[in-house]
């Protein structure tokens, strides 16, 4: 009787112990401690054509500080209204923006022509042809 009452209060006590314990997690990303922002600007600009069609534009920024440093640029590919559909990242990696959770998915890697046709959907056949920055703060084409 007296090992039977000793089990019910050991086993009591293991399950309070248990119910007492807590246990929390704290998430952020890799290196976030290093990290700091950078400040870009419009370099250049490309109007992205599909035959006498004009598809888009692609903006190069970089950061003012480091022009040259080509690890610290990126450039938007925008469709013919300028609504940012993605970006190619300084290794020529092309990422597509999915809504409604404005996630990046990579899609292609390669030129500057390459990215900016497969974010739009063009296949092969984009053709860039640079244009002034000043040119695009303007009305887009057709609109």
């Amino acid at each position: 009787m007296r090992s039977l009452r000793l089990r019910r209060l050991s086993l009591g006590l293991a399950v309070a112990a248990l119910a007492g314990c807590r246990t929390t997690e704290t998430r952020q990303p890799a290196g976030i401690e290093g990290a700091r922002a950078t400040v870009t600007r419009p370099l250049r600009a490309w109007r992205v054509r599909e035959g006498a069609d004009l598809r888009g534009v692609v903006i190069e920024f970089a950061d003012p500080a480091q022009p040259d440093d080509p690890g610290r640029r990126y450039y938007s590919v925008r469709n013919s209204w300028q609504q940012e559909l993605g970006m190619i990242d300084a290794n020529g990696r092309a990422w597509r923006f999915t809504p409604p959770r404005g996630e990046a998915r990579w899609i292609a890697t390669g030129t500057l022509a390459v990215g900016a046709s497969a974010i739009l959907d063009l296949g092969p056949s984009g053709a860039l042809e640079e244009a002034p920055l000043e040119e695009l703060r303007k009305a887009p084409e057709g609109a």
